[in-house]
């Protein structure tokens, strides 16, 4: 199971996965599609549920 954070820019998505990395979270940029499956004009971050719940319980959380 993932998660997908969607972003306006690519920018801001390359901030985003930069930020979760730092903070020990894999995650992956892609565009944003559509409900029926084509590409949309934004992008996302896709992060895998695990990862986020074992970064949540062993981590602090640190702004890069």
């Amino acid at each position: 199971m993932a998660t997908f954070l969607n972003v306006s820019s690519v920018t801001n998505a390359m901030r985003g996965q930069r930020l979760l990395e730092s903070n020990g979270i894999r995650a992956i940029v892609s565009r944003a599609l559509e409900p029926d499956g084509t590409n949309g004009c934004g992008y996302s971050i896709r992060v895998e549920n695990r990862a986020c719940a074992t970064a949540a319980r062993s981590r602090t959380w640190t702004l890069a």
